[in-house]
């Protein structure tokens, strides 16, 4: 049996943004050898971490009220003294943070033991707890080519790998949706579920002229509290309709869509770019910083897809693009085309050569 390596932590937690590159990651270091270990909070948790070693490492956000920024804080001191113990535990290598409040207390606490460490920022907008960390950290990996809001004191430290994405999605080359042929619309909502998604596309549709509803086939994700309401909208059209609230074999999904409808997060940005399909992306209102509209930003920039804000996201705005874009298939083509230049196809093996490096 092959000795094993030396450990190497992940922390991540919170939302899937955070932990599927992470679990990406996990996959590839483990199979080089490495000892991975994530830490994570009760929402990480939620996730499917098989073939992983994990634990849980408490966490919680620091804003909000004044009450509630003191619980956080008490929470995270907390966080820090269980991450500090399974740290001198374990003694890894590095420790890689993938962002977010649940990867701060692993983090500070790497900091402390003077472990060598990287974080990667996801979004295309430095997020609030990697800019804690930054000045502390060994480097910074990003997702994209250009991050808004790193410290100019910081960007020595960055490396541009890309973002780690699930083993199925792949290119896959574009098929045009001619004549009368089935048109695909993939549709997910990202955490948030995207109650508005349920309500303005099935009604954007309805709008459209019958020939055309009887083209569309919508592959929607849905959360189950919502599922009776959207199917009753889409039942007032002539669209043929699958509706779960969780959406399996994403990578065969993307390669037979025609058009990819999401928020703006780094994941459904970076996953359409990587198998290259053209979207329409309504960045979340609420997120941080509003960071989802710098991420939509990069992929409109390189004219691979389109971005609508939520207040101008409304049936009769999307009846008219749907309309547009079936009349003029060469477009969605070229922006299958466009959108593959953002994406890097072995943003995995890139940051696990960073790791390699650090841990040497």
């Amino acid at each position: 049996m092959t000795k094993l390596k030396n450990a190497i932590v992940l922390a991540a937690g919170g939302t899937g943004g955070h932990v599927f590159p992470a679990q990406a990651l996990a996959k590839e270091l483990k199979a080089e050898g490495y000892d991975v270990f994530i830490l994570t909070d009760n929402r990480g948790y939620q996730f499917d971490l098989k073939g992983v070693s994990h634990i849980k490492i408490p966490a919680a956000q620091l804003g909000g009220s004044i009450d509630k920024k003191i619980k956080g804080s008490f929470k995270l001191m907390a966080g820090i003294a269980v991450a500090l113990c399974h740290l001198r535990r374990l003694k890894p290598a590095v420790v890689v943070g993938f962002g977010g409040y649940a990867s701060l207390p692993t983090m500070l606490a790497a900091i402390v033991l003077r472990i060598p460490t990287i974080i990667h920022q996801a979004d295309a907008y430095f997020g609030r707890a990697n800019r804690v960390l930054a000045p502390f950290v060994t480097r910074i990996a990003t997702s994209f080519p250009h991050v808004e809001n790193i410290p100019p004191s910081c960007q020595q430290k960055v490396s541009y790998t890309g973002l780690p994405v699930r083993s199925d999605i792949k290119f896959a080359s574009y098929s045009v949706s001619k004549g009368k042929q089935a048109f695909h619309l993939l549709i997910t909502g990202g955490s948030q579920g995207a109650k508005v998604f349920g309500e303005v596309i099935p009604q954007g549709i309805a709008l459209l002229d019958t020939s055309l509803q009887k083209q569309i086939h919508v592959h929607q994700q849905c959360r189950p509290e919502f599922l009776d309401r959207t199917q009753a909208l889409y039942a007032k059209t002539k669209a043929q309709v699958e509706l779960a609230p969780f959406l399996k074999s994403m990578g065969d999904r993307y390669k037979k869509a025609h058009l990819f409808i999401s928020r703006a997060g780094a994941s459904s940005v970076l996953e359409a770019a990587l198998v290259g399909r053209p979207a329409l992306f309504i960045p979340y209102p609420y997120a941080m910083d509003d960071h989802q509209i710098y991420n939509a930003q990069e992929a409109v920039k390189a004219k691979g897809a389109w971005m609508m804000r939520e207040k101008e996201f409304t049936p009769e705005a999307l009846c008219l693009f749907l309309s547009s874009l079936m009349a003029s298939p060469q477009k969605l083509e070229k922006a299958a085309a466009n959108i593959q230049t953002i994406a890097i196809i072995d943003a995995t093996l890139r940051l696990t050569h960073l790791v390699k490096m650090i841990a040497a």
